[in-house]
């Protein structure tokens, strides 16, 4: 597990296996490091218990390398200023790049590299190195659809997602694409029981102003800040899970909060966040939230 500060150094960190999931996410790590204009560092974690004897060890380390350097060169082919580092680490692949992590931008990653099981929609190292990144991390799925206008989704659940939300407007602007907030939130009732109609605890539009107002001001001073970018809020009841999943069918990203937890068995991720890393149509984005205490 990463800890300690963060110290940005590494540009845009690619965890790169030569799988399918690697190829995927090379091609998107690539591109973002050449529209943020910096620096492209790919990692390929080579796990000890594979090396065995001296002569074979040479052997797996040597393919590493040439591993890399390929994916390298072609990403230098594809974005001729950008400037590629390489790294093969021995050690759990999880752990290399949360080690990695602490001093890149943004880490990227395939939702399965090599060792995944067949049908498992993310792998345990992309989970790993969501819940406990202090970088903001892009996890890319094996299928990407085209979009029409190119748009960056992202949750709004109150004013302590706003480091999600400045992620998202930043990300769009270097696609020039617009930003699409969605607060969701749920209708409260009175109680309930099969057959049984519930009365509402509340003005159903009240409710309705209440909320518009909260994202209203949460996005005000971000509107301010990026008058350059297009930021169309959605505001809608239901389930966060559901609701983002959905639009997501339309997205070129997906940006959601890791609110980090306390206690002696924190959940470094929410529900939501492991519903759309599992089930979005686009790539997700993982922004880690530092826990803040109040004295």
């Amino acid at each position: 597990m990463s800890t300690g500060t963060h110290l940005p150094g590494l540009g845009v960190l690619v965890g790169y296996d030569g799988s399918p999931g690697g190829e995927r996410a090379l091609a998107w790590g690539a591109r973002a490091a050449a529209e943020a204009k910096t620096p492209l560092y790919l990692v390929t974690a080579v796990p000890t218990g594979v090396l065995g004897r001296r002569a074979h060890a040479d052997e797996v380390r040597k393919g590493a390398r040439a591993l890399l350097e390929q994916a390298a060169e072609r990403s230098r082919a594809a974005h001729p200023h950008l400037s590629v580092e390489t790294s093969s680490v021995e050690g759990p692949a999880a752990d290399v790049l949360l080690e990695a992590s602490r001093r890149a931008e943004l880490i990227v990653v395939g939702s399965r590299g090599h060792g995944g099981f067949a049908g498992l929609l993310l792998g345990s190292v992309s989970l790993r190195v969501c819940a406990h990144t202090t970088c903001p991390v892009v996890v890319v799925p094996e299928a990407v659809d085209d979009v029409d206008t190119p748009s960056v989704v992202v949750g709004v659940a109150d004013r302590s997602d706003t480091p999600a939300v400045e992620f998202a407007v930043e990300r769009a602007r270097r696609i020039g694409g617009r930003v699409v907030p969605v607060h969701v939130w749920t209708l409260t009732m009175a109680g309930y029981s099969p057959g049984v109609v519930a009365p509402l605890l509340g003005d159903p539009l009240d409710m309705v102003a209440t909320h518009d107002h909260l994202l209203t001001e949460i996005l005000d001073p971000i509107r301010a800040q990026a008058p350059d970018v297009t930021i169309e809020a959605i505001v809608t009841t239901g389930t966060p899970a559901s609701a983002l999943i959905g639009v997501s069918a339309h997205a070129d990203l997906l940006v959601v909060a890791a609110h980090r937890a306390h206690g002696p068995f924190p959940m470094r991720l929410g529900p939501t966040t492991h519903a759309v890393l599992h089930h979005a149509s686009c790539p997700v984005a993982v922004v880690p939230i530092p826990i803040t205490t109040t004295p």
